[in-house]
């Protein structure tokens, strides 16, 4: 690598590929931070290197940030970091999460920026990862994603490193967030339900941020829109999988199994699509009718949940619109003075479909 084009000269990936000795599609994943597939630590770096020396800049709105910033004598990094609760095995595994991601990847493209490091807050437990992440990286912005009240010391220690922090379904009053109102979507979930003419109403979901299904949003919807119906809450009907898809299908199997006579719930509602999807099929396997005998809604409306069959109703979430929102938010952030902490919640939509197309009143 001997240093940066001439001026009239435009950097393509090509080109670092070729300064790298790899692949142009290993060079794209390194800098649109695809983490679906394994490209070593030496490689991003010796990437991210030549991104930096042959000045790559993918577009138009690259170059304006360029110019503004070097206008304030301040040369961009064009990199942001992202931070995550979730371990990034299970991220990559929740069409949730790709999706949103994305939507982030897609923004950081049109503005010309990339990912530096894509981390968890478990790796950043370790002092090394931490100071690395810290003094190593020279990026003008981070994201972070998911629940990180339980990690206020490093939030704090990147927050003073790092002007410019952006939250993604985030719970700390400190940073902007973007988010959606998930009590209020279950709440909308349930009343669906109520409104199909169910009184007896399951939930399966996952813990929230201290391990408990109750501190969890979306419980708490559920349990607001119970209880303002005047309805009960049955404990044999709630199910903690801790956002695991398999337990959810096999206490739907175990419940159905045991009743033996006893009453069971006409619905369910899921605290997402993916934990919604296997509890309907363990019900078809049991030869359950849906949505004659057992309803079924949950949240999220992941691509797969309008093709099972039956489709699932759910609560659509702008997931693409949401990670676009929260790199453009965190862009203008980097590029003002005024820098207020607020939330930013973006609407749901209740879809019906045939799992819940059913009123038992009538």
């Amino acid at each position: 690598m001997n240093g940066k084009k001439g001026a009239l000269q435009v950097t393509t990936l090509k080109d670092i590929a070729e300064a790298v000795g790899v692949s142009i599609s290993t060079v794209s994943r390194v800098i649109n931070s695809d983490v679906t597939k394994h490209v070593s630590e030496e490689t991003r770096s010796k990437i991210w290197r030549a991104v930096q020396e042959l000045g790559y800049a993918p577009n138009e709105s690259a170059r304006k940030l360029v110019m503004k910033k070097n206008s304030a004598t301040k040369q961009p990094s064009m990199q942001i970091g992202f931070i995550s609760s979730w371990t990034l095995y299970s991220a990559e595994q929740d069409p949730f999460f790709n999706t949103i991601f994305a939507g982030m990847r897609k923004m950081l493209e049109d503005y010309g920026y990339t990912f530096a490091y894509v981390l968890t807050f478990k790796e950043l437990r370790n002092e090394v990862t931490l100071h690395k992440m810290l003094n190593e990286h020279r990026v003008d912005g981070v994201i972070l994603f998911g629940d990180v009240n339980e990690e206020d010391d490093i939030v704090r220690l990147i927050q003073k490193h790092i002007p410019a922090v952006v939250g993604v379904m985030s719970d700390s009053p400190d940073i902007q967030n973007i988010n959606f109102d998930h009590i209020a979507a279950a709440e909308t979930a349930v009343n669906h339900l109520i409104g199909q003419g169910h009184r007896e109403i399951g939930y399966i979901g996952g813990h929230g941020c201290d391990g408990d299904l109750e501190s969890d949003e979306r419980y708490i919807g559920y349990k607001l829109s119970m209880q303002k119906a005047g309805l009960e809450i049955r404990k044999e009907w709630l199910v903690n999988t801790k956002w695991v898809v398999d337990r959810s299908y096999s206490w739907m199997l175990e419940m159905l199994e045991r009743s033996q006579g006893r009453q069971l719930p006409t619905a369910i509602f899921g605290a997402s699509d993916r934990l919604a999807l296997p509890a309907m099929r363990a019900a078809i396997e049991r030869g359950f009718r849906v949505p004659q005998d057992i309803a079924f809604i949950g949240i999220d409306n992941i691509e797969l949940s309008q093709y099972t069959s039956p489709p699932l109703s759910t609560i659509h979430v702008p997931k693409f619109e949401l990670g676009m929102t929260a790199v453009k938010t965190l862009i203008d952030y980097m590029q003002s003075d005024f820098k207020p902490s607020f939330q930013l919640l973006m609407p749901y939509e209740l879809i019906v479909r045939q799992s819940s197309d059913y009123k038992r009143n009538e």
